[in-house]
Parts: structure tokens; C-alpha cells; sequence
């Protein structure tokens, strides 16, 4: 990788920002060295604190949190501290008034806010935002949209996953547009990159080495305070946040003259399971909460008594998740659909029908199946891989041999 002394070092406390060559996944909660693969790490996962204290509460004690309480204590993710953290990452870059590198690469796996970070980045600064070109356009290698980027100054493309497709005719224009922002001629930009493309594109452009950075993976502790500074806006008075079967803390509880408390690894078994992903994590967090069915759904009832005493919310253990997981029979059909998913970040159907080897009718099949099973969901008619599902995809795709990012 080129040199990085353009790139400030100094991290924030959670949203830390370095080069790819320094990113480094979360340690499992094991003592012996064990193999990085999803089946080991399953298995640990279910063997969670086997000291487990007094059983509190069955899985059929408990119901997921309705919608609005989901959205008070873990609502999205603010991306607004991350792109503050990134401005302080790039400070002495932006500072200089003709940089080494006129191009930064932000790298980041599905799910983990990278779009966002910079979206919201470029509307802090007043930058130029780029529009991506259209399926239709990457396909007629469309000069027009390369034309267009010509004389810009202090602009941001978010995503290069959309500049280009795995065909014979969707490489000539990111090939052009790399080339020619790497060399300096589009001045100054920043460029964000999903990381299953990233491995692609690196294996199809051979241009200029370019500066590219990741969000560092989240480690338990950053995850404890994700999770607590959205409890804390709740304003819902003290939440006690335990795993259900031993009575363990997740997050640390409000002071308290009972002495330290017991805390469980969850997060920290979240973390591995997530591989750091911060919108992985989340997505799986809010999965895992429950409440006692007496507890009423309605907003308003009790809720000057919750403020004043407090609320136990429930966490599920590990061993009582459960995560979408490939349909039986899956196969190269399968695969073939899931890869090129993540190569694009997401696409059409009807693009999608015309990059792989199978026929429309199959390629949707595929689709339906992946859905059913919790593995893709769509948005309109644009498919992704979904976030409680894509642990399960990334391990299927590495075991069956295909291209994988190194996140």
C-alpha cells in the first residue's frame, strides 16, 4: 500500500479509522488457539458461561420488545460521530494544499455504515457528492458520466461498488474512472468502497496503489458503549440490561451499593460472531432483547414507575438465537447469487438476471429461496444480503472457495 503520513493517526474512542493493513477482527472468547471459521465459533458459543448461576427466565417466558421500545433504547445508528471521527482522521490531509494522495479510499464490509459515514461527512464539509452512473451506464462503458466528473474539486463518491459489474462490458469505465482519479486529474476526493468489491477490483485494476482506510472493528468495549449512549437516550428511566437464563449483566448496571456485578460475555461472543461489523452487531443485538409479556406494549402505562425503578431488559443467550442459516440442498445456484450480491453491494433483479449464468426464472427462484430463509431481502426491487444473515453467507461463500473480502 502507498504511504500513509498524508492520513492523520490519532483515533477517536470508538469510531477509529486506520489502513487496511492495521485492521484487525475481534478475538474470540477462547484461551486455547482455536480455527477462524463460523461452525468453531458456534460451538464455543454454546457453551457460554457453563457456570451458569440460578436459571431466571425460560425462552417461553419472554416475547420479542415491541417495535417502539425497540426503537427508543436501540434505535439506528447515528453516523454523525463517525463522520466526526473520520474529519479528525483526515485533518492533516485536508490541511495540506497539494497532498501526496489526491485520493482517499474508505473501505468497509455490508452493513458496516461506510455509505452513510460519508454521506453524512460530505454534507459536515459542503463537499461535492458524485452521483453513480446507472446499471445502464456502467454497461455502455458511458463516457458522459466520466466526462461529468471532470473539474471537480473536494468531491465524494460513496460507493464504487455502483461504478461498475462483473461482465464483459462493466469494467471499462471504472478501469478509466480509477485511472484517472488516482493520477490526480479529478483533484481531490475521497472514495468509498464496499470490501467484497475492494477484493474484486483489486484483482481487475492495476493502477496506482491509493491511501484506503476501514473503520477498525468493534471490540466489546466500543460495543458497550454503542449500546449504552442509545439505552442512556431512552429517557426511560434505569434499564437493566441481563442475559435471561443466569441473571448477568450485558451492559453495566446503574451504580448501585450491591457491589460489582456479574457481567456476562455476550457482547464480547457478539463481537467474534459480528467480526466487528458495528451494523452487523447492532442488527443482532436488537435481535437478542426480550421482555416479560406483562409488561404492557402501550407506551404511557407505567411509565412514571419505570423512571423511578427501573426496567429489566432481557437478553437472550446464545444459545437461544437463532440466525439464519443456508436452506438445505444449497448449492452453486445458490452461491453464484449470494457472490454477486455482495461483489455489488445489492442489485436489481433484472441486472442481477443478466450477470449470472442461470436463467431469469432460476435466478429469481434463488432469490425467493434466499429470502425465505432470512439470507436476502429487497427494497423495491433493488436485493441485498441481509445483516442477520450475512455471518452465515460469508462462511458458506469461503468454504465453497469463492472470492471473500478480508473483513
Amino acid at each position: 500500500m502507498a504511504s500513509t503520513s498524508d492520513v492523520k493517526k490519532e483515533d477517536s474512542p470508538v469510531w477509529q479509522y486506520v489502513p487496511i493493513a492495521d485492521y484487525r477482527l475481534p478475538a474470540a472468547p477462547v484461551i486455547q488457539t482455536a480455527r477462524n471459521s463460523l461452525s468453531v465459533l458456534q460451538r464455543l458459543f454454546k457453551r457460554d458461561e457453563a457456570e451458569t448461576d440460578t436459571l431466571l427466565k425460560q425462552a417461553d417466558e419472554l416475547r420479542m420488545l415491541p417495535r417502539w421500545q425497540l426503537e427508543r433504547i436501540a434505535p439506528a445508528l447515528d453516523w454523525k460521530n463517525a463522520a466526526e471521527g473520520l474529519n479528525a482522521q483526515l485533518a492533516d490531509w485536508l490541511e495540506q494544499e497539494s497532498p501526496e494522495q489526491s485520493i482517499i479510499f474508505l473501505v468497509g464490509p455490508p452493513h458496516s455504515g461506510c455509505v452513510e459515514i460519508l454521506t453524512t461527512w460530505t454534507e459536515q464539509q459542503a463537499w461535492q457528492m458524485l452521483k453513480s452512473p446507472s446499471p445502464e451506464q456502467v454497461m455502455a462503458g458511458d463516457g458522459a458520466w466520466l466526462s461529468d466528473q471532470n473539474n471537480q474539486r473536494n468531491w465524494v463518491l460513496p460507493g464504487l461498488e455502483k461504478v461498475y459489474l462483473r461482465h464483459a462490458a462493466g469494467l471499462n469505465l471504472i478501469r478509466r474512472f480509477l485511472d484517472r482519479a488516482c493520477s490526480g486529474n479529478l483533484g481531490r476526493g475521497i472514495i468509498g468502497c464496499d470490501s467484497w468489491a475492494w477484493a474484486f477490483i483489486r484483482h481487475v485494476w492495476h493502477g496506482r496503489q491509493p491511501v484506503a482506510l476501514a473503520l477498525q472493528a468493534f471490540q466489546q468495549t466500543q460495543l458497550v458503549e454503542i449500546f449504552q449512549r442509545m439505552a442512556d437516550s431512552a429517557d426511560n428511566g434505569p434499564l437493566f440490561f441481563r442475559q435471561s437464563d443466569n441473571g448477568r449483566y450485558v451492559l453495566p448496571p446503574p451504580e448501585t451499593s450491591e457491589g460489582p456485578a456479574k457481567m456476562s460475555n455476550f457482547l464480547q461472543l457478539l463481537a467474534a460472531h459480528s467480526r466487528g461489523n458495528v451494523g452487523i452487531a447492532w442488527a443482532l443485538w436488537r435481535a437478542s432483547l426480550r421482555t416479560e409479556p406483562d409488561v404492557s406494549a402501550n407506551e404511557e402505562n407505567g411509565k412514571e414507575d419505570r423512571k423511578q425503578l427501573g426496567q429489566t431488559i432481557w437478553v437472550a443467550p446464545w444459545g437461544q438465537l437463532k440466525f439464519p442459516s443456508l436452506p438445505s440442498g444449497s448449492g452453486r445456484d445458490e452461491a453464484f447469487v449470494l457472490h454477486t450480491l455482495l461483489l455489488h453491494n445489492g442489485m436489481p433483479g433484472e441486472f442481477l438476471q443478466q450477470l449470472l449464468p442461470l436463467s431469469p426464472s432460476r435466478t429469481m427462484e434463488m432469490l425467493f429461496r434466499l429470502e425465505g430463509a432470512g439470507l436476502a431481502s429487497r427494497h423495491y426491487d433493488d436485493w441485498r444480503v441481509t445483516p442477520l444473515g450475512y455471518p452465515a453467507v460469508r462462511q458458506f461463500l469461503q468454504a465453497n472457495g469463492y472470492l471473500v473480502d478480508q473483513f
